[in-house]
């Protein structure tokens, strides 16, 4: 329910988290430190987070992607 505006071009994707759900300055800056933390490398600037997947990628690396995602937003919001 915090995912706003989930968006795509090509393979650039974006998602705008809702400010109601961040309850804690420097949302950007804890999102990229969680997200690294679980192997991936994410761009949040403001409330909106960016991911541009490699061309080419298998369901395995898709799926990680999107949990790592999943529990790096997690995380920061907590």
């Amino acid at each position: 329910p915090a995912i706003r505006n989930a968006r795509r071009i090509g393979m650039l994707w974006a998602w705008d988290v809702d400010p109601e759900y961040i309850h804690a300055p420097y949302f950007a800056r804890r999102y990229a430190r969680h997200a690294m933390a679980h192997g991936v490398l994410l761009r949040p600037i403001g409330n909106t987070i960016y991911a541009m997947p490699p061309y080419a990628i298998n369901a395995e690396t898709g799926a990680h992607l999107a949990q790592s995602a999943l529990a790096a937003l997690q995380a920061a919001l907590a």
